[in-house]
């Protein structure tokens, strides 16, 4: 075991002085060698603090430049390249590597997530598991129309249809508009998000969801009155004629839309003559699309890509898509323009 220093001074020195003189020499370059060696800590430290400010100042400065910078010019989308997404100006469009970059809605729950449901209470004569069954049929609903993967690559919304009752004209109605969509009253996005298979498809990771039910007594005996209000958030990417080139090289550009639904669905718990017990009745529904083009109704929402957003006329209100403290406005248009994706 090595001894500590002053012990090996004390030897040194009782075996006499060419011994101590020889410990002082050994003492003399072992404190040169450690001051050496910290003057030499000290030029690194600055010399790291140096080259970190820089960096920084660079990353800033490009940062700056991007902002600022026209966006057509191929050196910006050089210097873009160099940089981490993340370090985009919120300005430039996302892309499939960072579909929500930028969106709030990037916390949000996503498709694969189940939805929370308020806790059931019994409602009048209808007992607790009653109303249970009602909001999990709501919230089948929600999902069947808005997050199916099928359906939003444009299938028929079948498991949704199903679970609205036959006898209803609602779901006769729906079902026409389904076939034959147009304007001004036949367009299934008023409740169904799908979008045309032949052009876009959901990009993966680009789709979340966030929202609220409650309910109450319905209008009738043995019957409650669920609303829901929901917005979902999807980043899809273009698949023909060729996927939309993004602002970076090698890079590709997804376009976002935002979809807030605020619907009243009647749940009976038992049958009557009209009514099917277990099924929902859609007694009301609103919708707000933002980066939607309302002037297309063919059953699909047909968001627009930052190119096509930018030469188009877009006759809507400006809204900040992911505010829900207020309800949609009723009537036409259900069209925004976003003041954010």
């Amino acid at each position: 075991m090595t001894e500590p220093a002053e012990f090996v001074t004390r030897r040194l020195h009782a075996d006499g002085q060419d011994q101590a003189r020889v410990g002082d020499q050994s003492r003399g370059w072992d404190q040169g060698r450690e001051a050496a060696f910290h003057a030499d800590q000290r030029r690194r430290r600055v010399r790291r603090l140096s080259v970190g400010a820089v960096a920084a100042l660079a990353l800033a400065g490009v940062t700056a430049w991007l902002v600022a910078a026209p966006e057509g010019r191929p050196e910006g989308r050089l210097y873009a390249a160099q940089l981490d997404e993340q370090a985009w100006p919120d300005e430039w469009p996302a892309t499939t590597g960072l579909p929500l970059r930028g969106s709030p809605a990037r916390t949000w729950a996503t498709e694969k997530d189940e939805l929370p449901l308020p806790a059931a209470t019994a409602v009048g004569s209808i007992p607790k598991e009653k109303v249970a069954d009602g909001l999990r049929r709501a919230r089948d609903f929600l999902v069947a129309a808005n997050l199916d993967p099928e359906v939003l690559q444009g299938a028929w919304p079948a498991e949704a249809m199903e679970l609205l009752d036959p006898q209803q004209p609602a779901r006769a109605e729906l079902t026409e508009h389904l076939r034959e969509p147009g304007l001004p009253d036949a367009d299934p996005t008023e409740l169904f998000t799908r979008f045309d298979p032949a052009r876009l498809t959901p990009a993966r990771g680009g789709i979340r969801v966030r929202g609220r039910m409650a309910f109450e007594a319905g209008g009738a005996p043995g019957q409650i009155s669920i609303h829901a209000d929901y917005t979902f958030v999807y980043a899809v990417r273009r698949v023909a004629p060729r996927p939309e080139p993004g602002p970076a090289p090698g890079t590709e550009e997804v376009a976002r839309v935002v979809v807030r639904r605020q619907l009243v669905l009647l749940y009976a718990a038992s049958d009557s003559p009209g009514v099917t017990a277990g099924k929902l009745i859609p007694a009301g529904y609103r919708r707000q699309l933002g980066n939607h083009d309302c002037g297309t109704v063919d059953g699909f929402v047909h968001p627009y890509f930052s190119r096509e957003a930018a030469a188009a006329e877009r006759p809507w209100p400006v809204v900040d898509p992911y505010d829900d403290s207020k309800d949609i406005p009723d009537g036409r248009p259900s069209c925004t323009v976003p003041s954010r994706t």
